[in-house]
């Protein structure tokens, strides 16, 4: 993605550590998320260096809470970081829920009740919480994208306002 010269945002990439063919190349999953964070951090501070003296510094790293590495080298350039959840309001809460133990796993009994959300049966909820042990490496990369956003600068929240205002309103404070 190339914005036009006159815009005052840029876009460039950083590296997985397995650039000749992604995630395929990794031995394991842990293996790829290991790796992209080691090599991923390097390759996002050589990019902040890299641009540093230049017309355009970075000056803001906006970043998926999956990776939460990111806000860590931002930090230590003193960057502003703003994690941006991907998935809907709604699916994060309930992962929300889950890291900070507010919502018990495995689930033993329904229906289940969670603020800001209608009451929801096993069938409802999330394949990771409703069959426990499907990808355990997903499911750990889930929760911890919860480990550093109270560190953030700002965060961001993939909603449609409309479709789930209880839990768009919901104060987590």
């Amino acid at each position: 993605m190339q914005p036009q010269s006159s815009s005052s945002l840029q876009f460039d990439t950083i590296s997985d550590g397995y650039d000749e063919g992604g995630f395929a190349q990794a031995e394991s999953i842990h293996a790829y998320l290991n790796r992209m964070e080691t090599i991923g951090s390097k390759t996002l501070a050589d990019l902040i260096i890299k641009n540093k003296n230049t017309a355009n510094p970075i000056d803001c790293i906006i970043y998926d809470p999956f990776l939460p590495w990111a806000l860590e080298v931002a930090k230590k350039f003193g960057i502003v970081g703003a994690a941006f959840f991907t998935q809907t309001c709604a699916v994060n809460f309930i992962y929300y829920h889950v890291h900070h133990v507010l919502l018990k796993l495995p689930i033993t009994s329904t229906p289940i009740s969670i603020p800001g959300l209608p009451v929801l049966e096993l069938e409802d909820m999330l394949s990771f919480i409703s069959v426990p042990g499907s990808y355990p490496a997903y499911f750990e990369m889930v929760l911890n994208q919860f480990s550093s956003t109270d560190k953030a600068d700002a965060v961001l929240v993939n909603t449609f306002y409309e479709l789930e205002p209880e839990v768009g309103n919901y104060d987590i404070q």
